[in-house]
């Protein structure tokens, strides 16, 4: 009774606002929000064949009924299917796909809302005037949408000239959306400035940026405080590695620090050793103590290095254990077994080279002999199991 009183009032309301002469109503999902001030049951209207058909602007992007419904869920109903369809012309006139406006509006619904004349035209005809092409906006923008609302010229000429390219702008961008809508004033330049005042030239700041963008957007008193941190590890300012020194510790808590200090005097490291890592490969700071115990361990229980090799050699922990030391150790063991090869082949040398030089010289000579040796290695780096050795 519920729902033939519900259908009767809609019937009724069609007809008092729809020519009565239409066997099929086309309506958008947002002009039919706005015709009905009440709501049934997903059930009791899925069971019912009505005679309308609901169409949404966001279809014309090929997006499907269940994404443009929960894209549309961004809207209020008082959105008018118009301005939609304004907005989503106005993209693809300017040069975007149906696949990227799809993408767009799903993670920014409110540009269907967005005026194209005072809003939109505005803030990309500034885009097309700082140089950009029709690629790379489409590239910032769906980055960062928000900047289509905001000014963001004065960053954009700051980091360029900064950068020194498009290509470096892009790259740092696509690794922290906040780049561009952050305050110049208060959190970019003051961080810039500081780096500058430590003597590291521009262009080591644009790495960095490029490498690790976040760090621009924090607040000035943390990039003092890892600054301090890090010459209190003992790297000063005028090393060559400081600023690697600097990225390294950036998302690095004292107490995690504190670990890896402890961690690695647990197996014989000195304090100048352990500093000289972070002086020449700051990646190993970032290693959780389990990692670089479980290498030590290996390195020099399994392999028989000695500890003097390894601080001698610290970029060897920055390798995968299971993917990479563990996998070409026994490849090597094996040969070395089958005498193969000379005894003394240097880790650290087999270790640095790149996957395809290692099986061209380590396996590839021997896949017809030892195909289960061969088989067993891709399989371990391919992160399956380790290598089984053959007898």
């Amino acid at each position: 009774m519920l729902l033939q009183n519900i259908m009767f009032l809609v019937q009724k309301r069609l007809f008092c606002i729809l020519p009565c002469y239409k066997s099929t109503i086309h309506l958008s999902s947002y002009e039919l929000c706005s015709l009905f001030s009440f709501s049934t049951a997903k059930d009791q209207i899925s069971d019912h064949k009505s005679n309308f058909t609901v169409v949404n602007p966001l279809q014309s992007c090929e997006l499907s009924s269940e994404k443009a419904a929960k894209t549309a869920k961004c809207l209020t109903c008082h959105t008018k299917s118009s301005s939609s369809s304004l907005s989503i012309e106005f993209f693809k006139q300017n040069g975007w796909s149906d696949a990227q406006v799809m993408k767009l509006t799903q993670r920014a619904p409110k540009l269907l809302r967005a005026k194209v004349e005072t809003t939109l035209k505005p803030r990309m005809r500034s885009l097309q005037d700082m140089g950009f092409s029709v690629t790379e906006i489409v590239q910032l923008v769906s980055t960062c949408p928000a900047i289509l609302f905001q000014n963001i010229q004065p960053n954009m000429n700051f980091l360029r000239s900064l950068l020194g390219s498009n290509e470096r702008l892009l790259k740092a961008c696509r690794r922290n959306i906040f780049l561009l809508t952050s305050s110049l004033a208060r959190r970019i330049e003051p961080n810039i400035s500081l780096l500058r005042e430590c003597g590291i030239s521009d262009e080591l700041i644009a790495r960095m940026v490029v490498m690790m963008p976040g760090f621009v957007v924090r607040k000035n008193i943390f990039i003092k405080e890892v600054i301090e941190h890090v010459e209190e590890l003992g790297v000063p300012r005028d090393c060559a590695m400081f600023p690697y020194a600097v990225l390294a510790v950036l998302n690095i808590s004292r107490s995690k620090c504190d670990a890896t200090f402890a961690t690695l005097k647990s197996f014989g490291w000195s304090q100048p050793d352990i500093v000289a890592i972070l002086r020449n490969n700051p990646c190993v700071w970032k290693l959780s103590k389990k990692n670089i115990s479980d290498k030590m361990t290996f390195l020099m229980k399994e392999a028989g290095c000695e500890l003097q090799y390894i601080i001698c050699h610290p970029a060897i922990l920055a390798y995968s254990l299971e993917n990479r030391l563990r996998p070409r150790h026994e490849v090597l063991n094996f040969l070395e077994q089958n005498k193969f090869l000379d005894k003394g082949h240097s880790l650290s040398y087999v270790m640095r080279l790149s996957e395809q030089k290692f099986m061209n010289k380590y396996l590839f000579p021997y896949k017809e002999k030892f195909t289960a040796l061969y088989s067993s290695y891709v399989a371990a780096v391919q992160g399956k199991h380790h290598v089984v050795a053959e007898n």
